[in-house]
């Protein structure tokens, strides 16, 4: 009877029947600047549990334990990148002073309940820490003249900073095309810190010169910071009946988080899955990407769709995706895990640096109005001599005569 009578009360507390203690949300910010505080916060839903403990950790590592039992209740833990304030840290809320480097990683926040249910949740997410620039990018292997059919082939580097910069180049202020550019890795410094490398190879043709035989080289250093980060996940295996969606880490609930719509309710190897991803309505309008197995895709199987803006601004992003399920997409548990991940970010620093260079011409059968004026000067000075020249010759052979 009374085995009989914890099975029902285990079933009750696994289909929801029982109340009992819930992770609300964690609020983890995806990105802060170097040397910034932060509030680090797990928001719980005790309803009729009594809590046990509450324990943070970065990278697996506890920094933090909340035992409302103790006394004091909140204890810390020494760990490279955890500055951590004890004073303002209580329950779920932490608060980190400053932060560097090294604060950088995944964190996680886990509670436990006391009895009769003992239960306990958990919910982690990813913290990165931005570094700007200090410095301009800087062009390098530029020669003092071009003239036409010469090679520009030059490059740029960004200042430091975390991660590398965004490097484009622009030619007399028009953006250049992929195919000129040369895609070197970045340099990763010991501190950390990175330099983006982009260069440029191009032949001078006449209409990359302004007027003078003068060309202007840009290279513009975009640094760009992620704010938002979320998903959706399903997974899609024989086991189950149907597709089932897995709470994403950002938040226990994704209410800002991408849907995921469309599709079968079963999928078998061979099969086509026929499914796209819809964000939510913001400005600037987020980047989506699709996962398998937590590889991104950047095959022909992404289907791009322009962005459905509204009158107000804002607008939402939808990704599908277009894929035949094969052998090889199945993981050790015979399952296919797909992901759509929503990003938004904002650009928050750029620099650049820009060189003109003056030149003349080779003609080479090209009519280029500015060699004109200096083919003139050099005719105009040739009988200017000549002339002066004659001058001085008659005017010798009359001072002979008269002596």
């Amino acid at each position: 009877m009374f085995r009989s009578f914890i099975t029902i009360f285990y079933w009750l507390l696994a289909s929801g029947g029982v109340i009992a203690l819930k992770l609300m949300s964690l609020d983890v910010p995806t990105a802060i600047m170097l040397g910034e505080s932060v509030w680090l916060n797990c928001t719980l839903d005790l309803e009729s549990d009594e809590l046990y403990s509450v324990k943070w950790y970065k990278d697996d590592v506890e920094f933090y334990r909340h035992l409302p039992q103790d006394n004091p209740s909140g204890q810390k833990y020494d760990v490279p990148g955890i500055y951590l304030d004890l004073r303002k840290s209580v329950q779920g809320h932490v608060f980190l002073t400053k932060t560097d480097l090294e604060s950088e990683g995944i964190y996680r926040c886990e509670a436990s309940a006391e009895s009769p249910t003992f239960q306990t949740v958990e919910a982690e997410k990813q913290m990165k820490v931005y570094v700007l620039p200090q410095q301009d990018p800087v062009i390098e292997g530029s020669q003092l003249r071009y003239e036409v059919g010469d090679y520009v082939n030059v490059t740029c580097k960004s200042g430091y900073s975390k991660p590398a910069a965004v490097l484009k180049w622009y030619v007399n202020g028009i953006k250049m095309e992929k195919d000129v550019e040369i895609h070197y890795p970045n340099i990763e410094h010991p501190n950390g810190l990175q330099t983006s490398i982009l260069g440029l190879l191009f032949m001078v043709k006449p209409n990359h010169l302004f007027q003078g035989g003068a060309i202007t080289l840009r290279c513009i250093a975009t640094f760009s910071q992620t704010y938002s980060t979320s998903s959706e996940e399903l997974i899609v295996g024989e086991k189950y009946s149907g597709i089932s969606a897995a709470m994403n880490t950002l938040t226990v609930v994704a209410k800002d988080g991408p849907l995921i719509t469309g599709g079968e309710t079963q999928y078998r190897v061979g099969e086509f899955l026929n499914l796209n991803c819809s964000s939510t309505k913001s400005k600037p309008v987020p980047t989506l990407n699709w996962y398998l197995n937590d590889r991104l895709i950047t095959n022909e199987s992404v289907v791009h769709y322009p962005p459905l803006i509204h009158e107000d601004g804002e607008g939402r992003s939808v990704l599908g995706l277009r894929l035949r399920v094969q052998r090889s997409h199945l993981d050790e548990n015979e399952e296919v895990r797909l992901k759509c991940t929503s990003t938004m970010s904002r650009v928050i620093n750029v620099r650049s640096d820009e060189r003109t260079f003056g030149g003349n011409h080779r003609n080479s059968g090209l009519q280029v109005a500015e060699n004109y004026g200096k083919v003139s000067e050099r005719n105009a000075a040739a009988h200017i001599a000549s002339v002066n020249g004659s001058f001085k010759f008659a005017f010798f052979l009359i001072l002979v005569v008269f002596l």
